[in-house]
């Protein structure tokens, strides 16, 4: 495999791995009749833990629910569903969930994300850290580091505000429990080689603080042909209790990842007449030599929660991550159905760095026979994104590099960098909101939500990107009404209505009329009725929507 040379200046973490090595056994199990003994084979069955209602869900705005009291389709997957399945890409992550479809993989050159219900998320909005906004530019985070992850479906406007209408993905990192180690080392195709402690402690009087680390090394060759990857994650997080009503949340995460000849997109540029080419092996690299994906992501998240008493509670939150991206990317253009191909590429630098903070207020209170659970916060968020000076708006593009096709190799020449990375602020894009909302328990069957939330949103162009992209502001007000209805304590019928604005924004394109003029923000309304119920050791939940 061809080495490529290091994307950032810094040093190696250093994984001192301690190998723990197990085997699943089989048993046998003798029963003694009366006139002969048989023995009986034991036949394991190992499958995913399903989705249990009573798990709480932080659904932003709407505040901590068990998901059987969210009027919105949701699917949680807990640490023991990762762990069983052994999830360590988007793609095996939601790979039990019908409605989810993932574009891309976890070695292709432009990273991977997700589609649920068909419609697409964005990498700015759509994924988040214990409900806090990241950069998801390459799809893929460190996975060993939750021990939780949950979907909600469709518009999410006034639960997150500002995100694409096809869901939210949030990630909940690990905390302390007991003492406990735990050392894992895998091997997966091709020749990937992966190792994983995981160490957990707490300390002080009556345990009132707790660390947990997670450090993980993988690397080696991946299915394609000539491919590689390189992925180094640390995690920490500390939790203390300060006082018996005050706690205090420390996360802060890691993860360098590099992949190397990754799989790369296609541009059908062949004539509609013509029938499409035969199938390649799924095996075959295509990708030009010296093309690679590099993105290292640092994210740190610090919370302060605050029970007022036994009704009323305040939490603090602050987030800064920072996503540092390089690549050099080969895309090819089908010419023909004799699969003749023309190749482009294109290297780049850029990086995005968040900061956010937000308080919620959650509260009960009755007046007469009506309960009232409130929840109320603000926000505020603001994404500096930062381009290479260099090339064409910060990418060098070269068409027609090479040629090739898919069946008969050619000889195509390893891509040399001559980008240097020398980022200058291209944007900065700024959001605020307000929100409250009040579940309003009617009586032991019916509950109504009413929820509110007013986004603003502001984007700033830099003298450097002025002459492509325009500044521009943008208020709008997404509320949610939900009805409920609970015949019994395991099962919820409701019906719910809810927005979405989607702050992130895109130019158009150059062969249409109004080339480079930047969009407005989308909004989008859904329609939802949809059903909740589960027994023993089963769980059953539908929805119809309309977006």
């Amino acid at each position: 495999m061809k080495t490529t040379p290091p994307l950032f200046n810094k040093q190696k973490l250093v994984l001192a791995c301690c190998a723990a090595l197990s085997a699943t056994g089989h048993s046998t199990v003798f029963a003694q009749e009366e006139t002969s003994e048989k023995e009986l084979e034991v036949i394991s069955v190992v499958g995913h833990k399903i989705t249990e209602f009573e798990q709480q869900n932080d659904g932003g705005a709407l505040g901590k629910r068990a998901i059987k009291d969210t009027p919105f389709s949701v699917d949680v997957i807990s640490l023991e569903d990762m762990e069983i399945r052994q999830v360590n890409t988007l793609n095996s992550l939601f790979s039990r969930e019908a409605s989810v479809s993932v574009d891309g993989s976890a070695y292709s050159s432009f990273g991977d994300t997700i589609r649920v219900r068909g419609l697409p998320l964005d990498y700015t909005q759509s994924f988040k850290v214990n409900g806090m906004s990241i950069n998801s530019f390459s799809g893929e985070l460190p996975y060993e580091a939750f021990e939780q992850v949950t979907l909600i479906k469709g518009a999410t406007g006034f639960m997150y505000g500002m995100a694409a209408p096809g869901g939210i993905v949030n990630y909940v990192t690990k905390r302390a429990t007991s003492d406990a180690l735990s050392a894992n080392v895998g091997w997966r195709s091709d020749s990937v080689f992966s190792g994983h402690i995981d160490a957990s402690t707490r300390f002080g009087s009556e345990d009132a603080y707790g660390l947990r680390v997670n450090l993980v090394k993988e690397d080696g060759d991946t299915y394609l042909d000539d491919g590689g990857i390189d992925r180094e994650t640390a995690s920490i997080a500390l939790d203390a209790a300060l006082t018996d009503n005050v706690l205090w949340t420390v996360d802060v995460i890691y993860s360098d990842r590099l992949v190397e000849n990754s799989w790369n997109r296609f541009t059908v540029s062949m004539d509609s007449a013509e029938p499409l080419p035969d199938t390649v092996d799924g095996s075959r690299n295509l990708a030009v030599p010296g093309t690679y994906d590099g993105y290292t992501n640092m994210i740190a998240i610090t919370g302060l929660e605050w029970n007022i008493d036994d009704n009323w509670q305040l939490k603090l939150d602050y987030d800064y991550s920072k996503n540092e991206t390089s690549w050099i990317k080969s895309l090819n253009y089908l010419l023909n159905s004799d699969g003749d191909l023309s190749i482009l590429t294109y290297e780049q630098y850029f990086d995005v760095d968040y900061d956010q903070i937000q308080g919620v207020l959650t509260g009960s209170f009755s007046t007469g026979a009506i309960e009232h659970n409130i929840v109320a916060g603000a926000a505020f968020q603001e994404a500096s994104t930062y381009r290479n000076d260099g090339g064409e708006h910060g990418r060098i593009v070269t068409r027609n590099y090479a040629t090739n096709n898919l069946y008969e190799q050619a000889d195509v020449p390893t891509y040399v960098p001559t980008l240097q990375k020398d980022l200058a602020l291209a944007w900065v894009d700024t959001q605020r909101s307000v929100f409250i909302s009040d579940f309003i328990a009617l009586n032991n069957e019916w509950e109504l939500l009413i929820g509110i939330r007013s986004n603003e949103i502001e984007h700033e162009v830099s003298e450097y990107f002025s002459s492509s992209q325009d500044d521009y502001e943008d208020t709008a007000v997404s509320p949610t009404y939900a009805l409920m209805y609970k015949p019994n304590a395991s099962t919820t019928y409701y019906a719910s209505y809810v927005e979405s604005f989607e702050g992130q924004t895109s130019a158009v394109g150059e062969e249409y009329a109004n080339a480079n003029e930047l969009l407005e923000p989308l909004e989008s309304s859904q329609y939802e009725l949809g059903v909740k119920t589960s027994g023993e050791g089963w769980s059953l939940s539908a929805a119809v929507f309309e977006i």
